[in-house]
């Protein structure tokens, strides 16, 4: 089935999509993947005068790593220890870039450690409440994904990637957030899944301790473009607080041709909506839609 040149993967904060479906894949799916069509139509439409709204499968995944947590509610769901100390790794790799002294190591003192408790007070003083909450929610699911107690979620969340793959054959893939996670190492497990292009948006890939140490098959030094991809663009909010460290993608992985540093949003930097229709992202997406396969 070729249904277009577009497909994507969806960050954290989705299993609303599913919650709001009364828990019926399918309908999740169809909403997701209205939202992102209607959201890409916009930029094409604005930035490059394609008035046709083009398709865009979507790999839903959240359902993949839910575990009862509110995951995609308004509050953030209580951390476990392993997600407290990825979000440890992640403010220490965020202090480390700003130059900020290493804390002092963690010790245990209830849910959060003392140490916890004041790199999060840092954190918040520096980037804002908001920003605090959104790298909650992606260590939270990240936690899930990268889990050892729980490798079925990680498995699950990539099959349901190189499905979609396999399905539609699209082109071009843009991956959000975690799905920048989930879409690396879907297709470095599997180079037959073949892409022209591979956009990732506000992607945490190049977190050292926090994600790139962890990807799956490991990376010796420097990561490398997935095989089966013939390019790969990064683009990243210059206030994204997950799309850290800034140009980090192209300095971790080799074969990344263009990193776009973007401002899509003053107060929330991380929305897949913004990223989708930018400019950046229209740019190189926009000699794509309307072509067939043969």
């Amino acid at each position: 089935m070729d249904t277009g040149a577009l497909a994507g993967v969806h960050g954290i904060r989705n299993y609303g999509y599913l919650r709001d479906a009364a828990g019926d894949l399918p309908t999740a799916v169809s909403a997701i993947e209205a939202d992102w069509a209607k959201w890409i139509a916009r930029g094409l439409r604005k930035g490059a005068g394609v008035p046709s709204q083009e398709p865009c499968p979507v790999a839903y995944y959240a359902d993949c790593l839910f575990r009862g947590e509110r995951m995609g509610a308004g509050g953030s769901p209580p951390l476990t220890p392993f997600a407290q100390r990825l979000l440890a790794q992640w403010i220490e790799e965020v202090r480390s870039a700003e130059g900020e002294s290493p804390p002092a190591p963690l010790v245990s003192q209830g849910r959060l450690t003392s140490v916890l408790r004041s790199m999060t007070e840092w954190f918040t003083e520096r980037y804002g409440q908001r920003a605090l909450r959104i790298v909650t929610a992606t260590v939270s699911e990240l936690a899930s994904y990268f889990d050892p107690a729980f490798p079925e979620g990680r498995e699950q969340a990539q099959e349901r990637v190189a499905a979609v793959l396999r399905e539609h054959r699209p082109r071009v893939l843009l991956a959000h957030s975690l799905g920048s996670v989930v879409a690396y190492e879907a297709l470095s497990r599997d180079p037959d899944l073949q892409l022209e292009l591979l956009v990732t948006l506000g992607s945490p890939l190049a977190m050292r301790t926090v994600v790139f140490d962890r990807l799956l098959p490991p990376v010796q030094g420097r990561g490398a473009r997935p095989s089966g991809v013939a390019a790969w663009v990064n683009v990243a909010d210059r206030g994204d607080p997950v799309a850290v460290p800034r140009g980090g993608v192209s300095q971790r992985f080799s074969g990344v041709v263009r990193d776009h540093a973007v401002s899509i949003h003053l107060v929330d930097p991380h929305r897949a909506k913004s990223y989708l229709h930018c400019g950046e992202l229209v740019g190189e997406i926009a000699r794509f839609v309307g072509r067939r396969g043969a």
